[in-house]
């Protein structure tokens, strides 16, 4: 919970001090061998607001084990808990309204795991939906 007490979902957050972990593999791969919560934070630049018209922007998740709640320039855009039977089940959330075309963004992921691997283990897009 300190996550929360601090804000640590806040563009304005300070990470400095915090661990290095890369996307796109399981923290048991990364020689972490734990179970409980982890906080990822990546600060994203988009590109000018596309020329074209379109839907909806959405972050979409190939994988993440086993539960995310995701924030986007501090703002909650959704979660994805379903409990262990998660851990490979792709998903995705709107974030038409919270990114900033042209600018960085920041995203913040709060990672629990159960059981086995953990982590946000498979990639991160950021989708233009027409």
């Amino acid at each position: 919970r300190e996550g929360h007490r601090k804000n640590w979902y806040k563009p304005a957050f300070d990470d400095a001090a915090w661990d290095t972990i890369a996307i796109e593999q399981a923290w048991q791969q990364a020689g972490y061998e734990y179970t409980g919560v982890t906080w990822y934070r990546r600060w994203v630049e988009l590109p000018a607001k596309p020329a074209t018209p379109f839907n909806a922007v959405e972050i979409s998740f190939s994988g993440v084990d086993e539960s995310a709640w995701v924030w986007v320039n501090g703002v909650y855009v959704g979660e994805h808990d379903i409990g262990p039977s998660g851990w490979d089940r792709p998903f995705s959330l709107d974030i038409t309204n919270e990114i900033k075309w042209g600018e960085k963004n920041q995203i913040t992921v709060r990672a629990m795991n159960t059981a086995h691997a953990g982590g946000i283990w498979r990639p991160v897009v950021i989708d233009v939906l027409k």
